[in-house]
């Protein structure tokens, strides 16, 4: 049977930018996932001054920048249909006790001259923006574990499943209808957009890890239409966290191997497979995208 590597999600934040809800989550253990790691401060951090810290953390940074980082939220239907149902009943409800108010009033009205001053609320609740798009500022970062799990049935391996690339072209709409047949198993799914362009990704939270492998046999490797040539690249999650720049998100994390990006084409590349060249400067490359460069004189 086949093995594959788990990846590690981690979202480096700016110090002053805000946490994105419900973005942890631990394959091992899901409800010690926390909002933050928590975890105290590298091994090469501690009893280091400010000064020394600052400059350790600039040099595992290197030239990367933070950029704002949109997350979606998308809540399975069952949800929306049982708050639906809640929400009517308490309209419902709400109505009834308006009209019992309104008949009040209108009586107490008929008594008394009009004021519509005395009528008006002292505060109005309202919301601005979409309460399911977050905007956080930093960077994300895709790890794969340097041990192979196998896809049998009987071993754990994730109830939390993450589509790499998913073409900008794709509105949610479409991605929705992709994983229709799913939707009932789905507990919630993070559309995720950073400064790569032309491209998103998607982490998809299952009831189960059975589910989630049903959609990973069904739908690795499938095209998301007939049309266009892009297919669904699945890995399998291990975790998902949060973690402040100050506290050391950009240092090597033991038995995890950072994947970087291609230079050309900005995809993920993953150093074990074949076709993938490192230049002096530290820059890597898919080679067929070397190619398109070559200096033909």
């Amino acid at each position: 049977p086949m093995s594959v590597s788990l990846v590690v999600i981690r979202l480096e934040l700016a110090e002053h930018s805000p946490l994105p809800a419900a973005f942890a989550y631990s394959a091992a253990a899901p409800e010690m996932a926390a909002e933050s790691s928590g975890a105290s401060l590298p091994a090469c951090l501690e009893g280091k001054g400010p000064g020394e810290r600052a400059a350790i953390l600039h040099q595992h940074l290197g030239r990367r920048e933070m950029t704002d980082v949109i997350i979606e939220t998308i809540q399975p239907r069952s949800d929306e249909t049982k708050a639906a149902a809640e929400g009517r009943k308490s309209s419902e409800a709400a109505s009834a006790e308006d009209k019992n108010k309104h008949d009040d009033q209108s009586k107490e009205r008929e008594a008394a001259p009009d004021s519509p001053s005395k009528q008006l609320p002292d505060q109005i609740s309202f919301f601005s923006g979409n309460p399911s798009v977050e905007i956080v500022h930093g960077i994300m970062h895709l790890y794969k574990t340097n041990k192979m799990t196998s896809l049998k049935e009987d071993v754990r391996r994730s109830a939390m499943l993450c589509i790499l690339t998913v073409p900008a072209t794709m509105t949610s709409h479409d991605l929705m209808k992709f994983v229709a047949s799913f939707y009932e198993v789905i507990e919630h799914m993070k559309i995720i957009r950073d400064s790569t362009p032309n491209q998103y990704m998607v982490l998809i939270k299952f009831s189960s890890q059975a589910d989630a492998d049903s959609f990973y046999m069904a739908c690795n490797g499938r095209q998301f239409n007939s049309i266009e040539e892009d297919v669904c690249q699945l890995v399998y999650v291990e975790r998902a966290e949060v973690f402040k720049s100050e506290d050391g998100a950009s240092l090597p994390v033991m038995d995890l191997t950072e994947l970087p990006k291609c230079t050309v084409c900005l995809e993920r590349m993953d150093e074990s497979v074949n076709g993938i060249l490192t230049t002096l400067c530290n820059h890597s490359f898919h080679s067929q995208c070397l190619q398109r460069w070559e200096d033909t004189t």
